[in-house]
Order: structure tokens, then sequence, then C-alpha cells
């Protein structure tokens, strides 16, 4: 942004009253006793005054940043100085400030105005934050002024240092959680593209994902709070070894069970009209408005081995429910199902049954065009509903708790580690399950993105 420079007579008379009102004040309060004005500090900050007020009179500095350094160190001389607690903080701050003007001053001469405005905003309100808000943070003032100055020329860059600023003020005490969430919001935010700008995304963008920070906080202060010691601790205890273990085989068999008998049965009310749908939909929610432990008790009520249908079992194939490995599987399968049939029923009405009928018409046998046609342009939907079911599976406590509550998965070991030992010692169990479960799910993730690739022309390959 390029400024007009003023008229002859204003470059001469603005710099020459800057310096006569720093030397009046200097005199004034010097007599009024506010500040000294025969110490050496104020004597060589005014002696710069009249140095820089002679080189823009002569033309031989740049006039409008010679004006904002005379106005900054006639600042710092009659008030700065005198609020600084020590006379070597005092000169660190006039430096840090004569950096950041020279810093600001090129980008009102170079970007867009906004860049300078944002500038000044930022510098006002680091001010307001480590000087008036904040007792002897002057420090941090510097420090922050040097980060301003290092980053003003890029709104990326600048919200960078705003974030790291507010997570390690404003955020106390869980400032690396917070600076860790804003280091992932901004990065996507600042990254988001669209085929034409669509700033109502963009704002969608950044207030979605800041509610997700804030949900996700929890998880992060919980698992920064661990050492390598109490992670390495939780996986050397047996218990806790064997519940981790326990969960992932009952999860993975409930998930397998659940895809057997749950894709077709998604598929079938894809591409099926019959009386009763609505119904048959609608029953499939259950396990999702019913609470956890109402669905145990159901379950308990049926197949318990007092219970007629349990008695029969048990009697008749030696099978035992209830406090067995099968109980903990009949409830992960039974709390999953909704998970697994209706991202599995999405994936397949996303396949048109036209693509179908015109495999049937090019010969294909109605096993064919499932098999070969439907299935793989689903099979990224049908994994999703596979990665969700058994999180969900995994994640059961009420259900499992009321039929089997030994041996104890995952959650069950966490409620029976806090009941006994309380929530110090039980931490880092549950950091344990949130890392693995953050790492498995990653990586499922990456998974997913990949599958569409397997079945794409070679020229829609990313």
């Amino acid at each position: 942004m390029h400024r007009n420079p003023p008229s002859p007579l204003v470059r001469r008379l603005l710099p020459l009253l800057l310096f006569a009102s720093h030397t009046g004040l200097h005199i004034m309060l010097g007599l009024a006793g506010w500040i000294e004005p025969f110490e050496l500090f104020n004597l060589m900050l005014l002696t710069v005054g009249a140095v820089l007020c002679l080189l823009v009179l002569t033309e031989r500095a740049d006039y409008f940043m010679g004006m904002a350094a005379m106005f900054l160190i006639a600042a710092h001389a009659l008030i700065g100085h005198h609020l600084a607690p020590d006379a070597l903080t005092s000169g660190a701050i006039l430096v840090v400030n004569l950096l950041t003007v020279y810093a600001g001053y090129h980008i009102f001469e170079a970007l867009p105005l906004r860049y300078g405005l944002a500038f000044a905003v930022s510098y006002a309100l680091l001010f307001e934050l480590f000087i008036r808000r904040m007792s002897h943070a002057e420090p941090l003032f510097m420090l922050a002024l040097m980060g301003l100055a290092a980053t003003g020329r890029r709104f990326r860059m600048l919200a960078c240092f705003w974030a790291l600023v507010l997570a390690f003020t404003v955020c106390q005490p869980y400032a690396w959680e917070t600076a860790l969430l804003f280091l992932l919001i901004l990065p996507a935010v600042f990254s988001a593209r669209a085929s034409v700008r669509n700033p109502v995304a963009r704002a969608g963008l950044l207030a979605g994902l800041a509610f997700l920070s804030a949900l996700m906080l929890p998880v992060l202060v919980l698992i920064l709070a661990q050492t390598p010691q109490s992670i390495a601790a939780v996986l050397e205890a047996p218990d806790a070894r064997d519940a981790l273990l326990l969960t992932v085989g009952t999860a993975t068999l409930a998930t397998l069970i659940l895809a057997v008998f749950g894709i077709p049965l998604a598929y079938a009310l894809s591409r099926l009209s019959f009386q009763g749908k609505t119904l048959v939909l609608t029953l499939m929610d259950v396990p999702i408005v019913i609470p956890q432990s109402v669905a145990g008790i159901a379950l308990l009520m049926v197949f318990g081995r007092t219970q007629p249908l349990g008695s029969a079992l048990l009697n008749q194939f030696g099978l035992t429910l209830d406090g067995a490995l099968p109980g903990i599987v009949l409830a992960q399968v039974f709390v999953a199902l909704p998970f697994m049939i209706k991202p599995a029923l999405a994936a397949f009405d996303a396949v048109p049954p036209s693509l179908e009928l015109a495999a049937r018409h090019l010969g294909a046998n109605a096993w064919g065009a499932f098999g070969r046609l439907t299935l793989p342009l689903a099979a990224r939907g049908l994994f999703l509903a596979l990665v969700l079911a058994w999180a969900r599976a995994a994640g059961e406590f009420g259900a499992v708790y009321f039929m089997t509550a030994s041996p104890a998965v995952a959650p069950i070991a966490v409620f029976n580690r806090f009941e006994r030992v309380g929530l110090t010692e039980t931490a880092p169990l549950v950091a344990v399950i949130l890392l693995f479960s953050l790492v498995l799910f990653f990586v499922l993730q990456c998974v997913a993105r990949v599958i569409p690739t397997l079945h794409a022309p070679e020229g829609d390959l990313p």
C-alpha cells in the first residue's frame, strides 16, 4: 500500500513539532518528578529523537518510518520507561518495539491494507494481554512481538502465531493440548478449496472443527498426561492385556457375524419392496434407542441360563450365553446391528439398480451382477459399515456387563479398575485404549480411502 507524501510544509513542521513536544514534556515531567530528566537513558532517548528529526528533515531517512520511530521513542521515554520494572527491561522493550515498528511499516508499505490492519490489531491485543492483563509479563511481551514481526506477512502464519499465544496464555493448564488442536484446525481451514469461492463452507468448516476440537480436548488431555512408564505398566499388567485382547477378539467375531447376515439383509432392503419394510427398518433402530442397561436386561431375560430359551440352549447344545464369551459376542452383535445395517443400506442405495439391469442384459446372472458389479461399487461403504460396527461392539459396556461381567472386556476392565483404585490409577489404562483406538481407526480410514481406487479405471486413479 503506497502512501502519498505530505506537502513540503507538513514534512518540515511535523518532525519539529514532535521533537519539540518530546523535549517540552521531558522538562515538564522531570519537574513533576514523573521521570528522571538527567538519567542517562532518558538523555540518550532525547538525543536519538533529535538525530532522527534531523535525518527526516534532511530527507536522509524515510519520512513515515522516521516519524514512527520518533513517536515510539518519545512515548517510551515519557511513559514506557517509567512503567518498566528495570532499566534493562526498558531498553529491551524499546529495541523490540522498534523492530516491530520496522516490520509493521514494511507490511503497510508492501502488502494490502488488511495485512497492516491485522498487524496493528495484533500488536494492540498483545499489549492488552501481556502488559495490562498480566503482571510481570514484559519478557513474554517482547517474545510475542518478535513472533508477530516474523509472522505478520502471511495470514496463515499469523493465525498459527495467535494459536500458540492463546494456547499458552488463555488456555492454561491445557496449553499443549489446545496448541495441538489449533495447529490441526488451521492447516485444514487455510488449505480448504472448492470449485468456486465458498465462504459459507469455509466458515462451516472452521466452526465444525472448533466444535470437534472442544469435544476431543478431554481425549488429548488424558493421553498427554500419561508417561511412557505408566503406559508400559498397563501393557505389562495381565488383566489389562487380557481385557484388550478379549475386546479385539469378541468385537471382530461380532462384526464377522454381522457381515455374514447384515450385508445380505441390507442388499435385500435396498432392492426389494415388501409389506412391513418400514417396520423392519424401525426395529433395526431399537438398539440405538434403548439404554445399554435395558438392552442387557432384555438379553438376559431371554438368553439367561435360568430362562426357557437359555436353559434349552444349555441342555441341548451345552451352550451358555450369560457369564461366558458367547454372551459377550451376543451383546456386541445386538448393539452394533444398526451401525452395520444402516451404512450398508446406504452403500447399496448409492449403486443404481440400472447398472445391475444393464449387466443382466449383457448376460450376467443375478449372482454375477451382485458379486462383480454391486459389491465392488459398494465396497467402501460396506467397509465403513464394518468399521462402525466393530467400534460399537468394542465400546459396549452396559449390555455386556449384564450378560458377562467376567471375563472383562476393556470397558468393563476400566470400570472395575476405577471402582477399585480410583481415577488416577485408571487413567493409564484408558489412555492405552484410546491410543489403540486412534491408531486402529487411522489405519482403517487410510484403507477406506484406497478401496475405491481398486475398482476405478486407470485414468481415474488419483
